[in-house]
């Protein structure tokens, strides 16, 4: 318990130093520190936003970079179902998992569900382990990283299941998890100051009534005692970049292709579509958002938004694909208005602001919309 109130100390401060003191775009711009965050649901899905959101509450230099973006509009590499398999398979693709100065990885957790009985539990962690250490040498191995910070797996929640056996299968998932955490805590040894472990289950285990906060998705709350468990490690072994910054402003890709008259597929995640009103029925302009070749896919995209609209203006609306598998494919897509016509469409990864860049074609930088914090900011000439 000790542990948990030094931690809760450490970022009962740094927040009460932020508040006195705001932090603007401007004062971090090329003093950042570029973190790219890479694992499952844990990681990307429903408040998982929330744990970059109170990272950057605590250390307000991060940079997230990745292919995602979630519901605060951070960037990252996580990806809902992962297992070490998948992000093995995905690891070597820059376009996938690009490169960074520092990584956090965060994976495990759903190749533990597999375990049948206690007696599997050792068998089971072994192997998982040594995926996680081969995605550590592929990592520490990318030009450029500094640092990958290897994250012990959260503990899995048994209370609070309806069942005893699905009480018995959470009980064996988190078994199984922490075992892989004992035997990763001696392996990663040989990396020296490459990889540095944040030890997350341990601390976590000690707090009042975890299992309603960490559960398996932490609930916001629970995320606020992680980024405060991991915060004094990034303090201590990161360095800020040391490029000051006159002119700056946010790399952005306008992934509507207008030619073919669809967007690039439409990774999992949130999406901001903005577009000049050239013609609206009423006070609202209703967009569809499909799937191009809707036959093709299992669970395309469908989805009917609206947005308060006048001719001769830009207008904007965001939007959420859906999860990959459940109620979404990754698919081209298409954006039809039902009462009016559009021009100069922008489809973007939405951003920490929740508004639209200005328009622009392929990928340029934006030094004209207002920044925030959290984004990778880059020098304009």
């Amino acid at each position: 318990m000790k542990l948990v109130k030094i931690f809760s100390a450490c970022a009962a401060i740094v927040a009460m130093m932020g508040s006195l003191v705001a932090v603007e775009p401007r004062d971090v711009a090329g003093k950042q520190i570029e973190w790219c965050m890479i694992g499952d649901s844990i990681t990307w899905a429903g408040n998982g936003d929330c744990f970059r959101k109170e990272l950057l509450a605590l250390i307000p230099e991060l940079a997230f970079v990745g292919t995602h973006t979630a519901k605060f509009g951070y960037s990252h590499a996580g990806e809902g179902g992962n297992t070490t398999y998948k992000v093995l398979s995905r690891i070597d693709d820059v376009s996938n998992i690009p490169n960074s100065r520092y990584y956090h990885l965060l994976i495990g957790v759903n190749d533990s569900s597999g375990t049948k009985a206690m007696s599997m539990v050792q068998d089971r962690a072994k192997p998982i382990a040594e995926r996680i250490l081969k995605i550590l040498d592929k990592l520490t191995a990318r030009p450029g990283c500094e640092k990958v910070f290897w994250g012990t797996i959260l503990p899995c929640a048994v209370e609070g299941k309806d069942t005893p056996e699905a009480r018995e299968k959470f009980a064996l998932r988190d078994a199984t998890a922490s075992a892989v955490n004992k035997i990763m805590r001696d392996a990663v040894a040989k990396y020296g100051d490459k990889v540095v472990t944040i030890e997350y289950e341990k601390p976590l285990r000690e707090v009042a009534g975890w299992q309603k906060l960490i559960r398996l998705h932490p609930t916001p709350e629970g995320y606020k005692i992680v980024a405060g468990i991991a915060a004094p490690y990034i303090k201590k072994h990161t360095v800020a970049a040391n490029a000051p910054m006159d002119k700056f402003g946010v790399e952005v890709t306008n992934l509507y292709l207008a030619r073919r008259k669809c967007t690039r597929p439409l990774i999992p995640g949130w999406y901001t579509v903005s577009f000049d009103v050239k013609k609206v029925n009423g006070g609202k302009l209703t967009l569809t958002l499909a799937s191009r070749s809707p036959s093709m896919y299992k669970t395309p995209l469908n989805q009917t938004v609206s947005v308060a609209a006048k001719a001769g203006e830009r207008a904007y609306v965001n939007f959420m694909t859906g999860y990959e598998g459940y109620g979404y494919n990754q698919s081209p897509v298409t954006i039809t208005p039902e009462n009016g016509e559009i021009a100069n469409i922008m489809v973007e990864k939405t951003r920490p602001s929740q508004k639209p860049s200005i328009y622009g074609v392929g990928t340029f930088v934006d030094s004209t919309s207002p920044c925030s914090l959290g984004e990778k900011l880059v020098p304009v000439k």
